[in-house]
């Protein structure tokens, strides 16, 4: 299977979503929005990973991520994703990450390694996809969506997520396959 290790979002990112999508058209028509329920902050992309080796990863995820407290995080800003000097990606990111945050994606990352196929080394960037541009798309809307700046949305990390991806109806579903759950909060 597909895999990949995420932070959830709550149910009210749908929300926070709708809420900015008059705007997005305004602005850029060209943007297709992926569905909220897509949406995600990854920590750790998996690739193929052995249906044999789901209870050794959510295991290593358990032992590993079950004293590491939650944490909060401000989504405050949006971005673009370019691919050969072309924009592919609008996501929405914080402007300050917290070290809690990073330490999570770090010990995710530690406590998997040698699961999965992927061998990409890229550091942790916190974002959540928003949506795809299709070609065509003019630099002065990525501009401007860049500089829109969202209304800030708060992401309570309580849990992390084990999903396997599925393509379906041409863009990939995702079914969460084990969830753990973090220390509480240090407040």
């Amino acid at each position: 299977m597909r895999a990949f290790v995420a932070i959830p979002l709550p149910d009210d990112f749908s929300d926070w979503l709708q809420q900015n999508r008059a705007s997005f058209a305004s602005i850029a028509p060209t943007l297709r929005l992926v569905p909220a329920a897509s949406c995600h902050i990854t920590l750790r992309f998996l690739g193929e990973l052995q249906d044999e080796q789901v209870g050794d990863a959510t295991g290593r995820l358990a032992g590993s991520l079950s004293t590491v407290p939650g944490t909060r995080v401000a989504l405050d800003r949006f971005g673009v994703f370019h691919r050969d000097g072309h924009p592919t990606v609008l996501w929405v990111g914080a402007s300050v990450v917290p070290q809690a945050l990073t330490d999570l994606a770090m010990t995710t990352d530690v406590c998997l390694s040698g699961l999965g196929n992927n061998s990409r080394t890229e550091r942790f960037a916190l974002h959540v996809t928003l949506g795809r541009f299709v070609s065509g798309t003019r630099d002065d809307e990525v501009a401007a969506l860049e500089a829109a700046g969202p209304e800030p949305y708060v992401v309570p990390v309580t849990d992390v997520v084990l999903y396997e991806s599925k393509m379906g109806h041409g863009r990939p579903v995702y079914t969460a396959r084990a969830v753990v759950r973090l220390a509480p909060f240090a407040e």
